[in-house]
């Protein structure tokens, strides 16, 4: 009787954080693959492998951000009022707009006064004039 009541509170408890549950585990298991897998000397394509999906929920991240922030801009400024929002509404969009021209100014000069992947593309010019590209390299190219 005790093990059956302590079974359905163990399975309320997965139905109500499955997901919070879940998105640990995968931390979890993703970090001891990745320990595990470290002492394995896996060649180049197996890398990419690996690092695939990893850059396509990236990508994903990436492509959400911008209308993540202009939603939650213009939903907080149709909250407000119409007397306080043409002026706080202004300030909004020109704060965040400079941020991003500054973003930008920082960004470019960082990449001209770095050079960032310049030691990686000299280090394959000297190796070999083109790099082999396989049917899977293609396929996973085509899925980005």
């Amino acid at each position: 009787m005790v093990l059956g009541a302590a079974w359905g509170r163990a399975k309320n408890v997965c139905q109500q954080n499955g997901l919070l549950i879940m998105s640990v585990l995968a931390v979890v298991v993703g970090c001891l693959l990745g320990f595990f897998l470290r002492s394995k000397h896996l060649s180049e394509q197996e890398v990419k492998y690996f690092q695939f999906p990893g850059e396509l929920l990236m990508r994903m991240l990436k492509m959400l951000i911008l209308p993540l922030v202009v939603s939650s801009l213009m939903s907080g400024l149709a909250a407000l009022d119409s007397k306080c929002s043409s002026r706080l509404g202004i300030m909004t969009i020109s704060y965040y707009l400079w941020t991003t021209f500054m973003a930008v100014v920082v960004g470019i000069i960082l990449v001209i006064t770095i050079h960032p992947g310049g030691a990686a593309q000299k280090e394959d010019s000297e190796d070999s004039g083109k790099p082999i590209m396989s049917s899977a390299d293609a396929l996973l190219d085509l899925i980005r």
